[in-house]
């Protein structure tokens, strides 16, 4: 009987995998932001919370619709991030949440860094892009927990140059997320 639960987790965990990649990641991860959102601050531990994505990642417009955004990302050799911090924040008086959580790991599953890209959309139909270079949680979890290595400029250096047929624009600057017009 023993042996059987451990088959039944694999089971069950698959048929979670199946599903969330069915309906996709990217909106399972907007769905869970709007659930938490919903509830109470005191109530959400902060690893759990939707948290503004930090100002020193973001990268630019990318002048294409965020599902175009996503191949594009993924063409490329980035893959969906399921297991990270739910981002997302408030634009024009309504909460804006990220709609892709992707991660390039150049030196393979436990290369020692990952480039994480996040996207989310615009009101014209296009992708603001935010980028930082850091340790893989798959090799050194708590350097990654520590933000040891963390680097946004390098992560934007590297996004830029991998979409360089496409490269990114500055927003208007009255269209700039509102922790960003400083």
């Amino acid at each position: 009987m023993m042996v059987r639960r451990p088959v039944y987790g694999l089971v069950v965990a698959a048929a979670v995998w199946t599903v969330m990649a069915r309906v996709g990641f990217s909106r399972l991860r907007v769905a869970a932001g709007r659930v938490v959102v919903a509830v109470p601050d005191r109530l959400v531990p902060r690893h759990a919370s939707v948290l503004p994505p930090p100002a020193a990642e973001y990268v630019g417009i990318w002048a294409v619709d965020p599902n175009s955004a996503r191949q594009r990302l993924e063409a490329c050799g980035f893959s969906q991030l399921f297991r990270a911090y739910l981002h997302g924040y408030e634009r024009d008086g309504q909460m804006v949440h990220e709609i892709g959580s992707y991660v390039y790991r150049p030196n393979g599953l436990f290369g020692h860094n990952q480039l994480h890209v996040r996207l989310f959309p615009t009101d014209e139909g296009h992708t603001e892009v935010w980028a930082h270079w850091e340790r893989n949680p798959n090799r050194t979890p708590l350097e990654h927990l520590n933000k040891i290595g963390y680097d946004p400029a390098e992560g934007a250096r590297r996004l830029t140059a991998m979409l360089a047929d496409e490269p990114l624009s500055e927003p208007d600057p009255e269209r700039l997320p509102p922790f960003l017009d400083d």
